[in-house]
């Protein structure tokens, strides 16, 4: 799922999610992953410049500014570095300790149509919650100039000013027309408070306007800890201990158990228990379909209508064979292909099978592919290339790239999104839930009904149990 479109209320975000988040973000920019210690350049003309200033307007007002620069260098025909250097002054402000104070985030400019969608993530409202930009932002806890990364498949790089602060812009091909990508990136170094921000930039957004964002934010310093709007930051030391680590535990332990760890999978009709409180469920009933014609047209959004043709039937999804790129090449296609897709369509019945009434009870349904592969149970997300193929990766653009509901019935609680009002005791609630998927996955279909969601198997989904909905 492209999780700048995330359309469900979950509970406090689990670290699965947030993992998925990070590395979904990652494959839509099409940029590599970030490269440390590359070697530093240009420190002494940076120097020159910096010591001239100090001594015309004194230390204070440069203390974090002027003492450093951060700047870009080519790196291979499409790779580039993007770090931040120190002149020889920064070192009295080393010795004095790094103070890091807690900053609100302000945005003074945003293109016409543009709206936030929460703190640092703006989109346009006719493409909600899809484009746009998103910041994110590194605490410089080791000192400014540790901040050095590596970037690839880089078609156009600039150095540039954003309101006094340096900064960076790069943009990546676009390979996939039409639809919308994080395919460029803006750094900005503000060193003053010790922050550096990264924002994500969406296709839908120019070059000019995306600069002209950069150019309107501000990060204040406040001592105001009860301020909601406080940027939640990342310290950059952990960044760098943990990014390869995220990489490895999402790919690797979360996405394979051996086949005993799911020997508590449930069939189609079968109640069980999911959670401790008295709430049960089952799948009571599945339907699939070529078309959309079991769903209710005024809850249609409109990434379904768009997926269907003017007979209401689902269009095939177009799989594109990609390189990724790298510091001496840009990615491209190789090659794409058409693939049916398929509605399914599933009922599923919750039971407050307690004494008291349930309130506000949230439902998720999320529809994973796992096939058994020597023994262990894989989750499948794509195609893998295999020796000699020559692509590095498969996207699937139709709405069968999702696992999450494309569609769901009940709207209510207090937000009207995917919650229960209200279960009695006794009481059985029901909702219609619907995904789409390509025919080819219809042999590894298992429902989870964990209200944690995210990728790859938890202690959670494992313990409730995953539904066996394959079509066989």
């Amino acid at each position: 799922m492209r999780l700048e479109d995330m359309k469900y209320d979950f509970p406090d975000m689990p670290k699965e999610m947030r993992k998925m988040v990070e590395r979904e973000v990652e494959r839509q920019v099409k940029m590599e992953q970030p490269q440390f210690g590359w070697k530093r350049r240009k420190a002494g003309q940076i120097a020159a410049a910096s010591l001239a200033a100090v001594m015309l307007c004194g230390t204070t007002v440069f203390a974090g500014v002027s003492l450093y620069r951060m700047q870009q260098e080519k790196a291979g025909a499409y790779g580039v570095n993007v770090g931040i250097f120190a002149n020889e002054h920064a070192d009295a402000l080393r010795e004095e300790g790094l103070t890091i104070p807690k900053v609100k985030l302000e945005v003074g400019y945003l293109p016409d149509g543009m709206v936030e969608t929460e703190q640092g993530k703006y989109s346009f409202e006719d493409t909600k919650n899809k484009g746009g930009v998103s910041m994110a932002f590194y605490r410089m806890d080791t000192g400014d100039d540790k901040f050095q990364v590596q970037h690839g498949n880089i078609l156009s790089s600039e150095d540039f000013s954003a309101n006094g602060y340096d900064a960076v812009y790069l943009q990546c091909p676009n390979l996939y027309e039409g639809e919308l990508t994080f395919n460029q990136k803006i750094y900005v170094a503000f060193t003053d408070v010790h922050y550096v921000m990264e924002m994500y930039v969406a296709s839908d957004v120019s070059k000019e306007e995306a600069v002209k964002i950069a150019e309107g934010v501000k990060l204040i310093p406040t001592d105001d800890m009860d301020d909601g709007e406080i940027v939640v930051a990342q310290d950059w030391s952990a960044y760098q201990e943990h990014m390869d680590e995220v990489e490895e535990v999402v790919e690797e332990e979360n996405a394979t158990v051996p086949k005993e760890k799911m020997k508590n999978t449930h069939a189609i009709g079968e109640s069980f228990a999911v959670n401790g409180d008295g709430l049960t469920a089952k799948v009571s009933k599945v339907q699939v379909t070529d078309d959309i014609s079991l769903l209710d047209e005024a809850l249609l959004d409109e990434s379904l209508k768009a997926e269907v043709d003017e007979n209401g039937k689902l269009r095939p999804a177009t799989i594109q064979y990609v390189t990724d790129g790298g510091l001496d090449t840009l990615g491209q296609e190789v090659k794409s292909r058409e693939v049916a897709q398929k509605l399914v369509y599933a009922t599923i019945e919750y039971t407050n099978s307690s004494d008291k009434e349930m309130s506000d009870v949230l439902f998720l349904a999320q529809l994973n592919r796992i096939r058994e592969v020597d023994g262990q149970m894989r989750m499948v997300e794509e195609e893998k290339p295999e020796a000699g193929d020559g692509w590095d990766r498969a996207i699937n653009h139709g709405l069968s790239q999702f696992w999450e509901m494309t569609y769901y019935d009940v709207h209510d609680g207090e937000d009207g999104k995917n919650y229960f009002g209200s279960i009695q005791p006794g009481e059985t609630a029901t909702v219609h839930v619907a995904w789409v998927v390509t025919e080819e996955e219809l042999a590894n279909l298992y429902v989870s009904l964990d209200t944690y969601g995210g990728y790859g198997f938890s202690d959670s989904s494992l313990e409730i149990g995953y539904v066996d909905v394959r079509q066989k």
